[in-house]
């Protein structure tokens, strides 16, 4: 509709009949049933209408006008019956809308379509020129929805059309579909007998569907198999059995299609119902459909609810929490054969499904594309490693290092002799590594040691820091030698070491001479090493920090106005930088400045270090605190890394200063949390795992997982903001 032709229609101006009705109208009190007073009058709004060029025209006067003598309409909407469009100008501000009429600025809202003022011509012409028979104004918004639906309608047929194009690919079920659902997809079966003394004899098999002897005493809910059939079955007596529905079993059917093949997912289930036994009523719905070109490249359905309108298959995966994505299943046999001599050949899926009877056809496409060497994998007799496949996709997917090359050892980075090891031991993702290990370093590895690091999860990179002055034999037996000191937990034995070995360098320590790199009392020289480090010049500590990690000052003073608070009692300090948090560390004798964890997280704006001071009394060490970037207190320690009764006493103030924080935060500040918070919780769950126990000072034999989640002071408010949650 052009808007040039639409304003040199004819002006629709307000009829004396029309003002006098409106003056002699005036507005009234009324008191509703509820107790309300309302002003009320006959009429909300006045009506004209003209019909010209095929256009209907149609004015709306307000009575508040009229009775000031105005002639102009408020409203003026514009009707194109033919090309199914409507607009509407707004006199009152000169602007064009394209709004339809209950979306319009009335002033009484929705009383303009219940007592409205028109001619019996006019609203004649209204009603003749849109063919509804409604009342003038109800004619308009029908047009008006009509329209709108319309032109929803076309949007959503742009997006909808290729999807469709897809779907009437899709072939026809097989006849026997739903006859194979109920015997082979569905696997619960159950033998209904009469109760009789002395035990019942015959009884009804719901899967051979009929009458079978019972050779054992059955009892109701008794498990046991068919004489017949010889399936398992559940004994149900007709007496006891009520409403009963099976499991929900997954079903999958392949079939080829004019693009390639697709893959159909579906949902089955028996219901039984006490006034029908033994019969049951079978449910098989489709809820999800995978076609696969001849590349193999998948489009993905599911059938769902399209933008609130109707069920329909949509592009894409289900956003549900109940949707877990991956379920096996039993798949259709008769499509296989011809598919795998053509559209499923080289894919190994048919011989799969046949091995392992209940599969996901979908996940193994979805692994073989990025693992195309796993059918090799799974003829090799690699059980274990052929499961990682599936479980741990992306970790097998790393350790393939040719990917190119049609041979499985060369794929995995071997040679024969240690194929044949990793065969023999049915290696996993941690056996493969290790073997990977020892062809690169060309170190031979024995058997026991191997085994030994794979059981206690001990992977090449957790040893590398000692790796160039031992080899995995020596470094085995000193492991096994230190662990009854450790609580016979290796990987705390590892990070001993490595935290050893580094503060031996820090002081200047031949780390390569054997008396030092294999002491023999590695706790014991560790806890000698920590007083020594603490005994250090602090300002060269600090230097040396520094030039370690050397944007820690710098985003020390980029925070301090972030979160520096104080109130009447209690107030938080932001360090200058490294040389306060090694003073402060000193002066409540724990690890806040010794160790390079703090550092490295800082440095990678993990969490911060800040000090808990006292108002009256700023300059004194009270208590140091461990910050994530919105807030979280991950811990809170006084003297010799200890808590006190007093830190109750000022939990009111730190929560009032999260909130305080909480206001101050940006987007990056959220994201930084949310990474923070998953790097903190995967902590937790190693330190759970690896149970870590805690040796020294007055929590001496407690985990260390749960003093640090005792700990934990959450800020609440930040966790439950909507951008901090996208973020996460």
């Amino acid at each position: 509709m052009k808007k040039r032709a639409l304003m040199a229609l004819p002006n629709l101006t307000a009829t004396d009949e029309m003002k006098k009705i409106a003056t002699s109208d005036l507005p009234r009190k009324e008191k509703t049933d509820y107790g309300y007073v309302r002003e009320v009058c006959e009429y909300y709004t006045y009506l004209r209408c003209i019909k010209q060029d095929g256009i209907l025209k149609v004015a709306f006067f307000f009575p508040e006008h009229l009775r000031l003598d105005g002639s102009n309409p408020a409203y003026e909407v514009y009707l194109d019956k033919e090309n199914r469009q409507f607009i509407t100008y707004n006199s009152l501000i000169q602007k064009w809308s394209e709004s339809k009429l209950d979306r319009l600025d009335w002033k009484r809202q929705y009383w303009y379509t219940k007592a409205y003022w028109i001619s019996d011509e006019d609203e004649t012409s209204i009603q003749a020129y849109l063919n509804i028979n409604k009342k003038a104004v109800e004619a308009i918004r029908q047009f008006q929805r009509d329209v709108r639906e319309e032109q929803l309608e076309q949007r959503h047929r742009r997006e909808t059309d290729p999807w469709d194009k897809d779907m009437e690919q899709v072939p026809e079920l097989p006849k026997d579909w739903s006859h194979w659902v109920d015997k082979v997809a569905i696997q619960q079966n159950y033998i209904y007998y009469h109760y009789k003394k002395g035990g019942a004899k015959t009884g009804y098999c719901t899967y051979c569907e009929k009458e079978v002897p019972i050779k054992v005493h059955p009892h109701h809910n008794q498990q046991g198999r068919c004489s017949c059939c010889r399936h398992p079955v559940v004994f149900k007596a007709y007496g006891r059995a009520g409403y009963m529905q099976t499991e929900k079993h997954f079903a999958y059917l392949i079939q080829r299609c004019k693009v390639g093949f697709v893959v159909r997912e579906f949902q089955a289930d028996r219901t039984y119902r006490k006034e029908s036994l033994p019969n049951s009523r079978l449910y098989c719905q489709e809820i999800r459909r995978t076609i696969y070109d001849r590349e193999r490249k998948p489009r993905t359905y599911y059938w769902g609810l399209y933008k609130q309108r109707n069920m329909r298959w949509i592009s894409g995966s289900p956003c549900s929490y109940s949707w877990s994505g991956s379920h096996d299943g039993r798949v259709y046999g008769k499509t296989l054969p011809t598919l795998e001599q053509k559209e499923l050949r080289c894919t190994g899926l048919v011989n799969w499904i046949r091995k392992q009877k209940s599969v996901d056809p979908e996940k193994y496409l979805a692994v073989l594309e990025r693992i195309p060497q796993m059918e090799q994998i799974s003829k090799a007799s690699l059980p274990k490693l052929t499961r990682e496949c599936f479980s741990s996709c992306g970790t097998v997917s790393e350790l393939i290092k040719n990917r190119s090359t049609g041979s499985l050892i060369k794929a995995l980075g071997l040679d024969s002799r240690r194929f044949q090891r990793l065969r023999l031991h049915n290696g996993g993702c941690d056996l493969l590594r290790w073997l990977q290990y020892e062809k690169g370093t060309g170190r031979e590895i024995p058997d026991n040691v191997l085994l030994w690091m794979c059981q206690q999860d001990i992977e090449p990179g957790d040893v590398q820091f000692i790796a160039d002055r031992m080899s995995m034999v020596q470094v085995y037996n000193y492991v096994r030698r230190q662990m009854p000191s450790f609580r016979r937990n290796s990987h705390e034995v590892l990070r001993t070491w490595e935290d050893y070995l580094s503060m031996a360098k820090k002081l200047h320590m031949d780390v390569y001479d054997e008396i030092v790199y294999r002491t023999r009392k590695l706790r014991r020289r560790h806890d000698d090493l920590v007083l020594k480090c603490q005994e250090k010049d602090i300002e060269l500590q600090a230097e040396e920090m520094e030039e370690k990690f050397p944007h820690v000052n710098a985003i020390c003073q980029e925070i301090k106005a972030k979160y520096e608070y104080a109130d009447a009692d209690y107030m938080v300090v932001v360090p200058d930088g490294i040389l306060d948090i090694i003073t402060e560390g000193r002066a409540l004798h724990h690890c806040a400045g010794s160790s390079d964890r703090y550092w490295d997280r800082i440095e990678r704006r993990e969490s911060f270090v800040m000090f808990l001071r006292k108002t009256d009394d700023p300059f004194h060490a009270y208590y140091t605190l461990e910050v994530e970037p919105d807030g979280t207190v991950r811990q809170k320690r006084t003297e010799y890394d200890r808590q006190k009764k007093d830190i109750e006493q000022a939990t009111e103030f730190l929560q009032k200063w999260q909130r305080v924080v909480t206001a101050r935060l940006t987007e990056s500040d959220k994201a930084l949390a949310a990474e923070s918070r998953i790097l903190r919780e995967k902590e937790f769950i190693q330190l759970k795992k690896d149970r870590v126990i805690i040796h020294t000072g007055h929590l001496a034999g407690r985990l260390l997982a749960d003093v640090l989640m005792a700990d934990l002071m959450e800020n609440t408010d930040s966790i439950q903001s909507p951008a901090l949650a996208a973020a996460a």
